[in-house]
């Protein structure tokens, strides 16, 4: 069942409320998808929904649907009676969860899933108030109910017989006779009319998933938008909300023109709830010089024009472009030329380099503010020139009496990196302890108390960033790509990456992937879709692979549907258990089968 309006979010909250109350044990439980930032904001606003209420519950970061399925084998019983809750977020939308978590066996257990992963799945859209499987939907985003193929009963739809292929001559001559035999005036049979009705079903099946895979409203949003309706936000919750809106900014997961609608609805609520209070002990200097003790920080959430160029604000502005993405694309800055072009731009907008090497903002800066305060006006005359037309955009940041702030951008980036290499219990692999790179995740969040988790993530992702344009750049330089008609294939399961432990993990790599498109587009005018095949990870030989087909109009990745297809061809030794279908692990043998049978396929699945 698919629930859309703010009163159907709300009664379904009071529901799991009222079934908790009778019992103290944990019969809500969540599991957050470990993938993305998005994911640890939303989690963390529906707690604090759940602790307003008193509501016993627990939760689990995963990765992938195996970690799922073996939780339910052992804590969730077939057969059941006590009334218990899962809750999805950012995974199980696109994904018939009756079937694989066996909801035919456990009628006592409600799946209720908070995922952004869009197509969702039709047989999730049961609309029966009976249903166990409820899936949060905002119509806002652009997907009504309406769009996606109501659920069929297969049983149902195949007790007529096969439209009578199965009934005796007599019969069917009969029918045929009452039908009018296909004259031109005659009506159709009610077999017929089933016929074309099914025929018409699996027509709209078929065009709901040829789109791809796209991205919804952000879960952080939705469950900001639930506490909201149930009058319980507070502007933690917002500030919450924003970061995992600016994750998908980020990601490449929305596009800008349904960001702005986002930030403008937003704004809205910024400037009217925009303020947190944190009692927390800090020691300040006050006007005279003499040390005093604050024991209340008020924090605010401002808007706050920011530029394309990651972790600026915790960075200098020399550093901060030479290893931006969004620079290195149109300037080649891994390159000595590029280099070069960076330099004449800084002469052009009057920042001396010195000046441009120095802290840009923060604790300690010590850029001349008449170059930070001028910044914006030049890059809007000069920018232009180096083919940087959007090189400024509208977003949030936070910050608090004392000097200390911190931009989403920039938190996006440091929970990110957190999430994918911020571990330090055992060896380097694409996902190692995921459940304690979760925790420091979770921690960088909690702006009063992030145990320095925030510091850590921010320096460890100005590493990965060094790192995407280092090595991304060699791999352009050293050619490690093929250019075929349909796509780009970006082999690197051979290669040795310098940074592997940084950029060998799923966002990484899908920021690396967004590069070599945009390079690519920057160089020759057109946008292909990019297939990255990265190194071979840990001892177990599996390669990531990502499929990145992000175009201005922001159009589905159907990139995950070959993947399948390309892969059961040929039998090769495959995982497509994680949460987006445009990633999944191959075994590094099977790599150059597959790619020939990508390639057979490209015609057909790609066109």
């Amino acid at each position: 069942m698919i629930v859309t309006t703010h009163e159907e979010w709300t009664d379904l909250f009071n529901s799991i409320k009222s079934e908790s109350s009778s019992s103290d044990e944990k019969h809500v439980f969540i599991y957050a998808c470990a993938s993305d930032a998005d994911s640890v904001c939303a989690l963390r606003i529906l707690e604090r929904l759940f602790k307003n209420e008193r509501v016993p519950h627990g939760w689990m970061a995963v990765t992938r649907y195996e970690e799922i399925e073996a939780d339910f084998k052992k804590y969730y019983e077939e057969g059941g009676t006590a009334l218990r809750t899962a809750i999805l977020i950012n995974c199980g939308a696109a994904e018939d969860v009756r079937e694989l978590l066996h909801l035919d066996q456990r009628a006592n257990v409600r799946v209720v899933i908070v995922d952004s992963h869009r197509p969702i799945c039709h047989l999730n859209n049961l609309d029966s108030e009976e249903d166990n499987v409820i899936v949060f939907l905002d119509e806002d985003e652009g997907t009504c109910k309406a769009d996606i193929p109501p659920w069929e009963d297969a049983a149902a739809s195949s007790s007529d017989d096969e439209d009578g292929e199965n009934d005796p001559p007599a019969k069917q001559r009969r029918l045929g006779a009452l039908g009018g035999g296909g004259s031109p005036g005659s009506r159709s049979s009610p077999r017929e009319e089933r016929r074309k009705e099914r025929a018409q079903a699996e027509a709209f099946r078929e065009q709901y998933y040829a789109q791809g895979v796209s991205y919804g409203k952000p879960a952080a949003c939705i469950m900001y938008d639930l506490a909201y309706h149930l009058g319980q936000e507070n502007a933690h919750m917002l500030w919450l909300a924003l970061v995992g809106l600016t994750d998908h900014l980020v990601h490449g997961r929305i596009s800008g023109e349904k960001y702005l609608g986002y930030y403008l609805h937003y704004e809205t609520y910024v400037s009217s709830a925009g303020h947190l209070d944190f009692q927390e002990e800090r020691e300040v200097v006050d006007g005279e010089g003499a040390t005093i003790r604050n024991n209340q920080i008020t924090c605010r959430i401002m808007p706050q024009d920011d530029y394309r160029f990651g972790l600026l604000w915790e960075w200098n502005l020399y550093d901060a472009m030479l290893y931006s993405p969004y620079v290195a694309a149109r300037l080649q800055t891994y390159t000595e030329k590029g280099r070069q072009m960076l330099d004449l731009l800084f002469a052009k907008l009057g920042i001396p380099l010195e000046e441009a090497q120095r802290s840009f903002a923060g604790e300690g800066y010590d850029m001349a503010p008449k170059y930070r305060h001028s910044l914006a006006d030049k890059l809007a005359v000069h920018a232009p020139a180096f083919r940087m037309t959007d090189v400024a955009f509208k977003s949030f940041q936070l910050q608090d009496g004392l000097k200390r702030c911190v931009n989403a951008v920039d938190l996006v980036h440091a929970v990110t990196a957190l999430l994918e290499c911020g571990t330090r219990k055992g060896p380097v692999a694409n996902f190692g302890d995921h459940v304690d790179k979760f925790w420091r995740a979770y921690s960088a969040l909690s702006w009063g108390s992030d145990c320095d988790e925030l510091r850590r993530g921010l320096d460890l992702a100005k590493k990965v960033q060094q790192a995407l344009i280092n090595d991304g750049g060699a791999v352009i330089q050293q050619k490690h790509y093929h250019n075929f008609k349909q796509f780009r294939i970006f082999d690197l399961s051979d290669h040795k990456m310098n940074s592997q432990h940084l950029v060998g993990h799923p966002m990484a790599l899908h920021r690396l992937a967004a590069f070599f498109q945009e390079q690519h587009y920057q160089a020759r005018g057109k946008r292909k879709p990019v297939i990255l095949i990265g190194p071979r990870g840990g001892n177990d030989g599996r390669c990531l692979v990502i499929g990145y087909e992000a175009t201005q109009r922001m159009r589905g990745n159907k990139l995950g549907t070959a993947f399948i297809e390309a892969t059961e061809r040929v039998r090769a030794q495959a995982w497509h258990d994680l949460f987006d279908t445009c990633i999944f692990e191959i075994k590094q043998e099977d790599v150059p089968r597959f790619k020939e049978e990508l390639l057979r396929l490209a015609n057909q699945l790609l066109a």
